[in-house]
């Protein structure tokens, strides 16, 4: 019956903040390592659509770099946490619950990889978040906000906390949540809040505290699975499978929601994402001499991406050299020289000048292009590498194309 319905907000009203901290420390208290909780996000194969297709949604928004600062509110068991890390980003993982934490840790740390990763961990006593101003550059809050006793003076501390041009990304329940039959069994059982989170109140709210804009994303987690005609008809516009994947989204969308709040200025683009980086090689040449191949130019910063001082960490910009002999035979990583000793802003360029080494080959091909090292060769970002031909003996270099 309609009126036998439990409202969240009697719930959240009911108990203090330590208080419902306390629960949720009992409920973690329970997990064990081996539980399905833990095994997150793949505890079930039910749920892996949404939520392995609901962090890829949270990823695809956040425009995550190398080293990026990101916030994992409401962590639980850490597994975004985790996830996150593994993307080279550093990692806070904070909840209401010294459990969760501490199961998180135990799984991160178990694994050889994750104990390597980048994951610290934080103990929220209170509404107040235990960090200072523009301490991150992402937030993330995956299917915990709807448990929060206060909703709205979040989104400013979220807006605190965030440096200039952040993201925070939200994964979260829809508006009617509370009124689910399992939201109900939960409150009803455990005395624990299943709010409803309704966009509207928390981007008016955004706006207010400051951030810039506010996006959804929609999109869909099941396929429609079709023979190869009704393929081909799906690729040609044709027929009403392009309906149904539209209609199955606007369904899911209605029991979920996935934003993201922006805060304003400028986080600036550098060469430790793939995002922006472009250039100009079409001033580079190469000299046969006999310590080796002389290149010299300049080369343009074309992107949009500051790009990051030679040999240095991940994301430093280099030139690098593909070599393929008369026999076939080919080496990607033939030789690297130095960009710049500082970083090359968008728009900058920088002469190169420097000696690559001969090949035993007589006869081979070079090719050059940028490389940001760990993230990316410049050409798969779209940008143009240049191939010259050299002939040793006869002393000859000649560009190809």
């Amino acid at each position: 019956m309609e009126q036998d319905l439990i409202d969240y907000r009697e719930i959240a009203e009911k108990y203090t903040f330590a208080e419902h901290a306390a629960k949720a420390n009992d409920y973690f208290a329970k997990i064990t390592i081996d539980s399905p909780v833990a095994r997150k996000p793949f505890a079930s194969p039910h749920e892996v659509p949404g939520t392995v297709g609901g962090i890829a949604m949270v990823v695809s928004g956040l425009n995550l770099f190398h080293a990026a600062r990101v916030l994992d509110f409401g962590a639980g068991t850490c597994w975004v946490s985790r996830l996150l890390a593994m993307m080279g980003c550093e990692v806070t993982a904070a909840d209401v619950s010294a459990n969760a934490l501490r199961i998180g840790k135990q799984l991160i740390n178990s694994d050889p990889v994750g104990r390597h990763l980048n994951v610290s961990f934080a103990l929220l006593d209170g509404p107040k978040l235990p960090f200072a101003d523009e301490s991150f550059d992402r937030i993330v809050i995956f299917d915990a906000f709807h448990h929060c006793r206060d909703q709205l003076p979040m989104i400013g501390e979220f807006f605190r906390v965030l440096g200039p041009g952040g993201i925070v990304a939200f994964h979260e329940p829809g508006p009617d949540h509370s009124r689910s039959p399992q939201s109900q069994y939960e409150m009803r059982h455990f005395d624990v809040i299943e709010g409803d989170v309704v966009v509207e109140d928390l981007f008016a709210e955004a706006e207010r505290v400051g951030f810039e804009r506010m996006q959804l994303a929609a999109y869909g987690t099941h396929p429609a699975f079709m023979d190869l005609d009704g393929y081909r008809e799906f690729l040609g516009r044709r027929g009403d499978k392009g309906a149904w994947l539209a209609e199955q989204a606007r369904l899911e969308c209605e029991q979920r929601r996935v934003f993201f709040l922006y805060k304003g200025g400028h986080c600036a683009t550098d060469s430790r994402s793939s995002t922006g980086l472009a250039a100009s090689l079409d001033g580079l040449s190469l000299e046969c001499t006999p310590a080796g191949i002389e290149v010299a130019g300049v080369i343009a910063n074309t992107g949009g991406a500051t790009w990051l001082p030679s040999f240095g960490d991940i994301g430093s910009v280099n030139l690098g050299a593909h070599m393929k002999d008369e026999h076939g035979t080919y080496d990607h990583d033939w030789g690297r020289l130095a960009v710049s000793t500082a970083a090359v802003p968008p728009g900058g360029d920088c002469m190169i000048k420097g000696l690559i080494s001969w090949p035993v080959a007589n006869r081979f091909t070079l090719t050059l292009d940028l490389v940001a090292e760990g993230v990316a060769w410049f050409e798969l970002c779209g940008t143009h590498p240049v191939t010259f031909t050299v002939d040793r003996a006869m002393g000859l270099v000649e560009r190809a194309g």
